[in-house]
């Protein structure tokens, strides 16, 4: 649909003006034509705003994208860096975490990268907010940072705690897992349970022990009842 106009002196031709009413840009939909430039086609129109307000605004500054909004984006996001800003600095500790966590997803310089946002790991939507974050995980306890309860997927409410350095270590995607009696856990937990060194174990099933006997308290050489895989 196009508005038409008197022919203006001095133009050759005398263009129909297009007609933006209805069409969105950003948050702002276009009503109606209030003032026509005729020197630079830089039209006056109305718009509603997805807030509810009205505002004038030029044609050529809505098409482009710099102006999306009646002023309350702006207004919005402004409120956002003070929030995220006075939450840093009431709560430093988990706000270092929320950072580190993004740096490795987001950022392709940051040398964990490949190791987080390289092999696909993200991090949910509702994070990309400080405030939402801190709401989600609370404070941050001392002697702990964020884990992923799974590891193979992304940074999300529901897959993330505070973990210390010892659990984290057990939850390793290198971590040798054993399973005894249908129950799986890493070589080190197991260790932690039985009482034994780490190394014990390893050189035992490095010799062909079950999993079982290679965490049995007994020192093999002395005991003469305990089988041996090589005996």
């Amino acid at each position: 649909m196009n508005i038409s106009t008197p022919k203006l002196v001095g133009r050759q031709r005398n263009r129909p003006l297009k007609n933006y009413a209805g069409k969105r840009f950003g948050r702002l939909t276009a009503i109606e034509l209030v003032e026509r430039d005729p020197q630079w086609n830089d039209h006056l129109w109305r718009f509603v705003c997805k807030c509810g307000n009205s505002s004038i605004h030029r044609i050529k500054s809505v098409r482009s994208g710099h102006t999306n909004s009646c002023g309350c984006l702006a207004a919005e996001k402004l409120i956002g860096r003070n929030t995220t800003h006075g939450l840093s600095r009431l709560h430093p500790r988990e706000y270092r975490s929320w950072k580190d966590m993004r740096a490795r997803c987001l950022n392709p310089n940051n040398t964990d990268y490949k190791d987080y946002g390289g092999r696909g790991i993200a991090i949910c939507e509702r994070w990309n907010d400080f405030a939402l974050f801190l709401s989600d995980m609370g404070s941050r306890p001392h002697g702990t940072t964020i884990d992923r309860i799974n590891v193979a997927s992304d940074y999300r409410p529901d897959n993330c705690r505070w973990a210390t350095a010892k659990i984290q270590a057990n939850n390793k995607r290198s971590n040798h897992r054993i399973t005894i009696e249908g129950d799986t856990k890493t070589l080190q937990e197991w260790c932690d349970l039985f009482g034994i060194e780490p190394s014990k174990v390893r050189y035992r099933l490095s010799q062909g022990f079950s999993s079982v006997d290679a965490f049995k308290l007994v020192d093999f050489r002395l005991e003469p009842n305990c089988q041996h895989p090589n005996r």
